[in-house]
């Protein structure tokens, strides 16, 4: 399967069930067909139906692309065989591109964390259909770490300390943290965080961000609760200290467009869920660590996260 990107085309859905109507009208006028006949014609025309209608599913990028590529091209497979639907598989550069993929129909599921998908549900019209699970919860924290034998023990300590936070458009490693500033009275919405820090780095993620904090290259860094465990070797743990935690933070969710029909959304949450059964949990973690995924509604996942953004003041680019 190649990852491009690949439309559903909803005129054609319509004529799809238009049709599967008009051939349901013309079996009845038909001279008593046998039972096995209308079985098999039902069964031909809903085949067709499934058969004619495709998908487009994109992937938020990741630190290793390649993969990704092939996690999401497997989870590709397993929705098509779930659904009878032919699924593709779109992997962009960036979060803005998924955001204007479901805005543009170019795509229809996206699988994101928070921040994209609040940015989709505003401007795309995106309807979240699962949530991840992690530790059992749909949520978890982001923290400011510092060095263990630092003199860093609070938010007020950094001032004038160098930081690391891991991109400006990521919901644990920059707008919560930064949020918490705010909250603490540290920084007004409308200040540049080099007003409070000495010097502020992205680094691209929560490895690199963790890593530029245990080699020297920053007094602390904003990264997941879980990105200790994962990143670094136990030797480096050990140096490392939790200095503040903030959230909670949501976890990644897969949306669809909210325009399509609701038999698509339903067969699509169904697939989705289906991942949580005992023999499809590599597939499911092997994409974004998630260990299950659960129905949760648009405001009890990203109430908070709202708040932030809009305390934050940031502005979606896309």
């Amino acid at each position: 399967m190649m990852a491009h990107i690949h439309r559903l085309h909803r005129p054609s859905l319509a004529l799809l069930l238009g049709t599967s109507l008009v051939l349901a009208a013309c079996e009845k006028d038909e001279a008593a067909p046998t039972e096995t006949t209308e079985e098999a014609t039902a069964e031909a025309t809903e085949g067709e139906a499934a058969e004619a209608i495709e998908l487009t599913f994109a992937f938020q990028p990741q630190e290793n692309p390649q993969a990704l590529e092939l996690d999401a091209e497997r989870m590709a497979e397993f929705l098509e065989e779930q659904t009878g639907y032919e699924v593709e598989i779109f992997l962009p550069t960036n979060y803005s591109a998924v955001v204007e993929a479901l805005r543009s129909d170019n795509a229809d599921v996206a699988y994101f964390s928070g921040l994209p998908y609040l940015v989709a549900h505003e401007n795309a019209g995106a309807e979240l259909l699962v949530v991840e699970e992690r530790g059992g919860n749909p949520f978890y924290y982001s923290q400011w770490y510092a060095l263990a034998d630092s003199d860093i023990d609070s938010i007020a300590d950094l001032k004038g300390r160098s930081i690391a936070f891991t991109s400006p458009t990521s919901t644990s490693g920059y707008l919560f943290p930064l949020g918490k500033v705010i909250d603490e009275g540290y920084l007004k919405a409308d200040q540049d965080p080099s007003e409070f820090f000495s010097n502020v780095t992205y680094a691209g993620g929560y490895q690199q961000a963790l890593l530029a904090l245990v080699n020297g290259q920053v007094d602390a860094a904003a990264a997941s609760d879980y990105a200790l465990n994962q990143y670094l070797d136990e030797e480096q743990r050990a140096n490392v200290k939790v200095i503040e935690r903030q959230g909670p933070v949501p976890t990644h969710g897969i949306a669809i467009r909210g325009d399509l029909p609701q038999e698509v959304k339903d067969k699509v949450r169904d697939a989705l869920l289906a991942l949580n059964e005992p023999e499809n949990a590599e597939l499911l973690k092997s994409v974004y660590g998630a260990e299950r995924i659960i129905e949760r509604s648009h405001d009890e996942h990203v109430s908070e996260l709202k708040r932030m953004r809009d305390l934050v003041g940031f502005e979606a680019r896309f």
